[in-house]
């Protein structure tokens, strides 16, 4: 049998203690001891040589059975858990500005989440800080060309949005993806997705602003947006 594939170390996957791979053994979440192998923090089949991915189905089990904390800040990313950073000052004023600015000038017809599931995909469940669609769709059954705009404020996540997710939204045809520096003015703008990532990446700076492509009339400035410098 071939030795299991090696993966990239990843230092935001989410790493479950003895007690509750127990329980995901005991669910059928996870293969028994003797095929399970542990390479790079990812769980992998020894049968199968494959790693162990998980559906959105699978999570809501993991909690229900005590396997994952309820209040857990995780996100499911192709198959994977990854932790979330945790939320300092900068983000939350950020994301308290952008909401402001969203509700006040877009109609009752259009549905603001925050911190919401997007199920983009069998095992592509993230969590976004804001994204939006029309009502005229139950949020789980919004896909990624249905998001009429979806933003993440980085902190110690911007690179984590720039290329991660952004490779993830782009895969998945997310048309409008800002990502948000909470610690300097600046806008990161993503159009055009394609399978290889988006065609279309611009830097808006503090002295320069941009309008949602669903919305052209909501013009958002840049220098209106809170800094710590």
């Amino acid at each position: 049998m071939n030795a299991p594939v090696r993966f990239p170390q990843s230092t935001s996957l989410h790493r479950f203690t003895h007690d509750e791979i127990i329980i995901m053994q005991a669910a059928g979440l996870l293969p028994s001891n003797d095929n399970l192998a542990m390479i790079d923090g990812r769980f992998v089949d020894r049968i199968t040589n494959e790693q162990v991915r998980f559906t959105l189905e699978e999570v809501f089990l993991m909690v229900e059975l005590g396997a994952l904390d309820p209040d857990e800040r995780v996100e499911l990313i192709d198959g994977e858990l990854l932790d979330m950073s945790p939320q300092n000052a900068p983000h939350m004023e950020a994301k308290r500005v952008l909401l402001k600015l969203l509700h006040r000038h877009l109609s009752d017809d259009i549905a603001i989440h925050v911190e919401g599931t997007l199920s983009l995909a069998r095992g592509v469940s993230p969590i976004p800080d804001i994204f939006l669609h029309s009502l005229e769709k139950r949020v789980d059954e919004v896909r990624g060309p249905e998001v009429l705009l979806l933003i993440e404020v980085a902190d110690s996540s911007l690179l984590r949005d720039l290329k991660l997710k952004a490779s993830l939204y782009a895969r998945h045809g997310v048309t409008d993806y800002w990502v948000v520096d909470a610690y300097g003015r600046r806008v990161f703008v993503h159009r055009q997705p394609s399978p290889d990532g988006y065609a279309d990446i611009r830097q808006i700076d503090r002295d320069g602003e941009i309008a949602p492509l669903a919305f052209p009339e909501l013009i958002v400035r840049v220098a209106d947006l809170p800094t710590t410098d």
